[in-house]
């Protein structure tokens, strides 16, 4: 019976999951079809309906101009400029494809603002977030194939730079090639990169080819699935009067001739232009990478679509169905913190007068300060509402909040090492992996530290001591430096520990004779999170390695305090919301039972 009584539970639990995405899945929205009311009234519901039409206004354009467009490195220059200047409407017509894509990303940034703050997400069309993102991303990276097209100097080492930061890849944490990785066979980063450019890091013949054929799949492959969308579902695509679809089109067509597409200056592979720029909707994003270290940057780079997804089933968790902005100030700042920050990057970078070494501190403070004022705006709301039902619905909704607060808290703990040390996330968090399974195996790691330390100057690539000691390479390069302490340390690695079995688990993809690890610390070692360790424990060490450990940056105080400011008060709002319902019970009058009851 209570196997039967499970089965049925479990059985229940898929069939709420499906029927979860199931909603959301049939209430896809791509272009507000489902806010032609709303668009009569409202123009920002119109933006779905913009986007579709110049959308087409930039397919017919591209079409155009592919007609004279020769993709190559010798011609491409040239046939833009024979466009621009000899072709009937040329200018006119390429300056309508330019502005048209502007339009699309606008339209898109837009529309994707415009749901968070009215709250389009609910009920039950979390989904359209993610929709809208894509959207967006697939104008930004068509826009940015296109860009290189003209293969000015401006376009040219913008791509440059672009296209080398997936190369950091390989520095991320396990999937990287720098630290070991079960998948360190895929070189990730790099194959990323060679796909993109198809020269390894230079830009030649093949990456134009490949930006070309990229630039054509990101609107046609897309806009192919959109009609089969409309198709199936009998929508009208462009819920707009021609009134305003001329109006539309003759915006582009006026801002076209008033303000014509540049040309600038044929690509220039020995001149780099200062500072480098890309087009107007990638300039925050490079002063963000000015700030950072490119892996960091990329991390976070990929980090924000995946926040942007998650907050709207995070938002309908804490709030239900509230949809005023004002009731739900965490999306409030959270919308706050990301158009200014990329407003006064994008100044930034235009004016040049950012100084990476002075600036950082104020944005992380603005950064963690407007979801600091999120977190404890949403929690003082949900503290203060009157109806004690609704109070404790929104009891979950507070958990969250100390949760994100607890969240930034221990990034905030972190950083402060990471500035100590001016060692990144995935070093920090290695040489903190290595220090709580280094119980397991004390005496053995104490050797190996006090040997990675030595051969941190006299051979930098110890780690890799199975290759290093290979009698193939042997011949092949001559004896490795330090050989005496390698071998010393290849036999400490194969010293037993009580994690062993665990870790020989794990696949090397190293050279033979070392087809697997030996265990916890031969697994720790080649890796390089034994060298994180003692970098880290080094540089803490005050006088052991000069200028180390540094100050903290006075400003990053303030983020830092607010944190943990933030997760106090969150945390003690959740504690009284979980004795207000049993008061509230407790002092309830009691209503006598009718007789006729």
């Amino acid at each position: 019976m209570p196997s039967t009584t499970a089965q049925g539970g479990l059985l229940d639990k898929v069939t709420a999951f499906g029927e979860f995405f199931k909603t959301r899945i049939n209430n896809i929205d791509i272009f507000d079809e489902h806010y032609r009311n709303e668009a009569k009234t409202n123009p920002f519901y119109a933006l779905g309906p913009i986007f579709y039409l110049v959308w087409f206004v930039v397919m017919v354009t591209g079409c155009l101009l592919i007609m004279w467009y020769v993709p190559t490195k010798p011609a491409a220059f040239d046939s833009i400029f024979k466009i621009q200047t000899e072709i009937p409407f040329g200018g006119i017509i390429r300056g309508m494809h330019k502005y048209g894509a502007d339009a699309m990303i606008i339209a898109a940034t837009l529309r994707l603002y415009r749901m968070f703050i009215m709250a389009d997400y609910k009920p039950g069309k979390e989904l359209n977030i993610a929709i809208g993102l894509v959207t967006l991303l697939l104008s930004m990276y068509s826009g940015l194939t296109g860009y290189l097209l003209i293969w000015n100097q401006r376009a040219f080492w913008a791509t440059k730079v672009f296209a080398t930061f997936p190369t950091y890849m390989d520095q991320f944490p396990v999937m990287g090639d720098f630290y070991q990785p079960l998948v360190k066979s895929l070189h990730m980063g790099w194959n990323t990169a060679e796909t993109l450019l198809g020269g390894g890091a230079a830009i030649t013949q093949e990456t134009i080819t490949r930006f070309f054929s990229l630039h054509l799949a990101f609107s046609l492959i897309p806009l192919i699935l959109v009609e089969l969308y409309f198709y199936k579902n009998a929508y009208e695509r462009m819920p707009i009067n021609w009134t305003k679809r001329i109006i539309i089109v003759m915006m582009l067509v006026i801002v076209a001739i008033i303000l014509p597409a540049a040309q600038g200056r044929r690509s220039n592979p020995d001149v780099t232009p200062l500072p480098i720029l890309s087009d107007w909707y990638f300039l925050g994003l490079y002063q963000m990478y000015k700030y950072l270290e490119p892996v960091v940057a990329t991390e976070i780079t990929m980090l924000i679509p995946l926040t942007v997804v998650a907050i709207p089933f995070l938002d309908t968790f804490i709030t239900g169905a509230e949809k005023n902005i004002m009731k739900r100030p965490f999306v409030l700042m959270f919308c706050v913190m990301g158009f200014w920050s990329w407003v006064i990057f994008s100044y930034l970078i235009i004016v040049n007068i950012a100084n990476i070494h002075v600036d950082p501190p104020y944005w992380r403070d603005f950064l963690w300060g407007t979801i600091d004022i999120g977190i404890l705006w949403q929690c003082f709301l949900v503290y203060t509402t009157k109806d004690p039902v609704q109070k404790a619905k929104s009891a979950m909704g507070a958990v969250s909040m100390a949760v994100l607060a607890a969240i930034q808290l221990v990034l905030a703990v972190m950083y402060y090492y990471m500035a100590k040390t001016e060692m990144f996330f995935s070093p920090i968090t290695q040489a903190w992996t290595y220090m709580a399974f280094r119980p397991f195996g004390a005496q053995h790691f104490e050797k190996a530290e006090a040997l990675v330390k030595q051969l941190m100057i006299a051979n930098k690539d110890y780690w890799n001591y199975p290759f290093l000691l290979d009698p193939h390479e042997i011949a092949k390069v001559g004896e490795p430096a330090a050989k005496e302490q390698i071998l010393q340390l290849a036999q400490v690695c194969q010293q037993p520990t009580a994690m062993d079995w665990l870790f020989k688990l794990i696949p090397t993809f190293t050279p033979a004779p070392h087809a697997q690890y030996y265990g916890l610390v031969d697994y720790m070692v080649n890796n390089r999170w034994c060298f994180d360790y003692v970098t880290f424990t080094m540089r803490m060490t005050e006088g052991q390695v000069p200028p180390y450990p540094l100050q903290v940056p006075e400003m990053d105080w303030f983020w830092m305090v607010g944190s943990l400011a933030a997760t106090v008060v969150s945390i003690a709002i959740v504690v009284m919301l979980g004795k207000a319902p049993a008061k509230k019970a407790d002092e309830a009058p009691k209503v006598p039972v009718s007789s006729s009851t």
